[in-house]
């Protein structure tokens, strides 16, 4: 448990005061939100000239025209907002997973007093390199996802169970970050598992953390990286420990 407590302050530090992690860190959500700005803009903007169009068709008098024509800009408006509050996690997570593998990859080589592999540009590069590879993980840790999430969604109905149910998706949380260690240092699935169970109360603590640091909006946005710092460091350090 001390482990998993100081492992905090030394992340924070090696994610913000590193600048090639800090832009690595802030990426993904820019892109994300440059994202939503051009779907969005294209769906309000089509979705107006739509209504404006039947408006005309219809021939509605002005007054009722220009009323339903800004009710529409408000509905259309609204569910932007509704897709935005329910997508914005699963795409920030998917855009940051290539530029994580870096992070993590950098932090690492520093806790082991090894120079970084990448300047800024050359991260930014080697995150582009991986996006493929990145991507068809994160997808194969989504299927997991979706899968243990349902587990504990059932759970859910069964009154007593619930704790067992939270206590599954806090460590499904921790599973989704240390997998960067795990998938860089290539380790079976029983390592995992067993790294996973070695501390189970201290991943379930530090998992159910960020799951509630998920809920913050725009705070949400910068997760990945910041879980992806603590539990690189928790695992490395670790590591040391044992070596």
């Amino acid at each position: 448990m001390n482990q998993a407590i100081a492992a905090i302050p030394t992340a924070l530090r090696l994610l913000f005061k590193d600048p090639v992690n800090l832009f690595l860190m802030l990426l993904p959500g820019v892109l994300a939100m440059a994202l939503y700005l051009v779907v969005g803009s294209t769906l309000i903007k089509n979705g107006l000239a739509m209504t404006e169009g039947l408006i005309n068709k219809y021939g509605v008098a002005q007054e009722h025209g220009a009323v339903a024509y800004y009710l529409m800009a408000g509905l259309l408006g609204f569910l932007f907002l509704v897709l935005v509050s329910w997508t914005f996690v699963v795409i920030v997570g998917i855009f940051s997973a290539p530029f994580n593998v870096v992070i993590s990859q950098r932090i690492e080589r520093k806790l082991r007093g090894q120079l970084p592999a990448t300047d800024r540009a050359g991260g930014f590069r080697q995150a582009l390199g991986g996006l493929v590879r990145s991507l068809a993980n994160e997808l194969k840790k989504l299927t997991v996802i979706v899968a243990l999430t349902v587990a504990a969604v059932a759970l859910n109905f069964v009154p007593f169970l619930f704790p067992l149910a939270f206590l599954l998706l806090a460590l499904l949380m921790s599973s989704q970050f240390l997998d960067y260690s795990w998938s860089r240092h290539e380790l079976p699935l029983g390592h995992c598992v067993r790294d996973l169970l070695a501390s189970p109360f201290a991943h379930a603590l530090a998992g159910a953390a960020f799951l509630m640091l998920v809920t913050v909006p725009l705070l949400n946005a910068l997760v990945p990286a910041l879980a992806t710092s603590y539990y690189t460091v928790l695992w490395t350090n670790r590591q040391i420990a044992k070596s």
